[in-house]
Formats: C-alpha cells, structure tokens, sequence
C-alpha cells in the first residue's frame, strides 16, 4: 500500500482525508444531510479522478467525459427490472463491462484526432447523446428515468449494506473512491503507465521505440470512461433518478476545472479539487445572490495563483519544511 504514493505529502494527506472521512457519520448522525452532502462529493471525486486521469497523465482533453457519467446512471435504469431488486455487485460488473464497450467504440472515432479538434468531437458526442435522451419521450425526456428500488448488496448471502441507509451508502462511496484511488495510483506505477507517460511526453519517441500510441491510449480511455460511468452510477442510485442534464457539457467543463484546481495529474488533487470547489459553492452561494460572480472570480485567482494545483502547493510546503 505503501508504494502507491508519490511522495510524502500525498501519503500524509490520504491518510488524514481517509481517517476523517471514516469519522463523518459519527458527528453528523442525526443530521443526514451534511452525510448526503459528502456522499456526492466523494462520487464527484470518482468522476474528477477518472477525468484527471486522462487529461493529466496521457493528454487527452475531452469535453464530453460527461456522457459516461450519465450513461452509468441510464445503463442501470435500463437494464434493472422496473420494481425489482437486483444485486449491487452483479450489475455493477453489467454497466462496467456495457460502459467499456461503448469507451471502446467512441475511443476508435475520437482518439484518431487530437488536440482542439478531440475537445470538439468529444463535445459535439457528448451533445448528441444529451439531445437524444432529452427529446426521447421512451427514457423519460428532461426528466429522465427513476429507479424505485435501491439494489441488495449481499455476497454469498451475507449483507453488510443497505443502501437505503444514508450512512452505509456513505460508506460504500468512501471505499470505491479508495478502491478507483488505489486503481489508479498501482495503474499509473505499472509498465502500462510508464509508457503512457512516455507516450505523453514524447509520442514520436515511444512510437520510434516500438509501442502503438494509438492502443495504449484507447485502454487509457475505455479505462477513465468505465470508471466515469461508475461514478454516475452511484450519484443515480443516491438520488434515485437519472436524467440528460448528468450528460451535459457543462459537467464536463466543470470537472475538468475541479481537477486543474486540484492539481492536474496527481490524481489525489481530484479529491482536494471537488471538495475546495464544492465546499466553496454551498458557502458562497449563502452568503451573497451574486454567488456565480464572486466564485468565477475566485476560481480564477486560484488557479492563476495556483499553478500547480492546490495539490501542488501541498508538494511545496512538505518540500520547504524538510529544507
């Protein structure tokens, strides 16, 4: 577990966000909605962290990641029988694997541009299965698809969950986001990941060396996108709907600011970027009816300030300290 970190300051700070998260129930026990708060925090991190992930460590800027995160949500509302109880587990393999295939067929269309012509086509995707479950009257239009019946989580007959209890869906977002942080970081530390990197810093070198760019990259995709999909899987059964607005451009955007304002490509920067941009949000949208100007604002100076991410101001200090 140990050499899944990249430096002190990284292990120092999951340590401390994990054993805090742990104990967030235990103070807001009567009051479930701070505990609701934080359970879409933690799914958002998913989302952002599977978003850093491409855009950070193999230069992939899409625009339209937004359409998996909707997808996981709509898959599930799709496939589960309507009023039926189904196993967590056993459709959380269905709507990774279907997501996956889906990654793989975008994959081969977009991944053969790059650059601003990929943050278009990406969009121009993203936009397209937005409208098309918008204007579909079968999937429910703008108001999308309900899911009436939350799923079982038992392995081998034996459940620890209930995900109709706030507190043990809290819990079960805690550890995916643990388990899609652990995945990534032991990703990323495999030989796969070190040619992605090399592929990201120098794409003429690693193909002079032998490696399909075009390959790795596409497992990159198919990878973040799944994982995408996971995440608006959660959000859809922490709600219990899923509708168009999950797809839209925006939530792209969004997620893509989060992860700059973490710390691009550490990916334990998604973390510190959803909960900085979202604690941010709830404060400043109580304070003032001018609350879009005022955060646009500060989101700015951050990132102008911050260029490496909150994440990377971290790294500086743990740095300065030892010197």
């Amino acid at each position: 577990m140990m050499s899944v970190f990249s430096s002190k300051a990284e292990k120092v700070f999951i340590y401390v966000f994990f054993f805090i998260a742990l104990g967030i129930p235990l103070f807001f026990y009567e009051n479930t909605f701070y505990v609701n708060k934080v359970s879409t925090m933690l799914i958002l991190a998913i989302f952002v962290m599977s978003l850093d992930y491409l855009v950070g460590k193999t230069g992939l800027i899409t625009l339209g990641h937004a359409m998996f995160y909707g997808l996981g949500g709509y898959l599930f509302a799709i496939m589960v029988p309507e009023y039926e109880e189904v196993n967590f587990w056993i459709y959380t393999f269905y709507i990774m694997v279907a997501s996956a295939v889906i990654a793989l067929i975008v994959g081969l269309i977009v991944l053969r541009t790059s650059g601003i012509y990929m943050i278009m086509i990406t969009l121009a995707l993203a936009q397209m299965t937005f409208y098309f479950f918008a204007d579909s009257t079968e999937f429910g239009g703008l108001d999308g698809l309900f899911i009436y019946i939350k799923p079982e989580t038992s392995i081998f007959g034996l459940n620890f969950l209930d995900l109709d209890n706030e507190i043990h869906f809290y819990y079960l977002c805690l550890l995916s986001l643990l388990n899609c942080y652990v995945f990534f970081k032991i990703t990323l530390q495999s030989r796969f990941g070190r040619v992605i990197n090399a592929i990201k810093d120098n794409p003429e070198r690693a193909t002079a060396l032998g490696y399909n760019i075009f390959h790795f990259r596409l497992i990159a995709y198919v990878l973040s996108s799944s994982l995408a999909a996971y995440a608006g899987y959660l959000f859809a059964l922490q709600y219990g709907f899923v509708n168009p607005t999950m797809m839209a451009w925006d939530v792209s955007a969004t997620a893509l600011v989060m992860a700059i304002l973490g710390g691009l490509g550490t990916v334990f920067g998604a973390i510190l970027g959803v909960f900085v941009y979202e604690s941010l949000h709830y404060g400043i949208e109580h304070m003032t009816q001018y609350w879009m100007f005022w955060m646009g604002s500060l989101i700015i100076i951050m990132v102008l300030a911050l260029r490496n991410g909150i994440a990377g101001l971290i790294e500086q200090i743990a740095v300065g300290k030892r010197k």
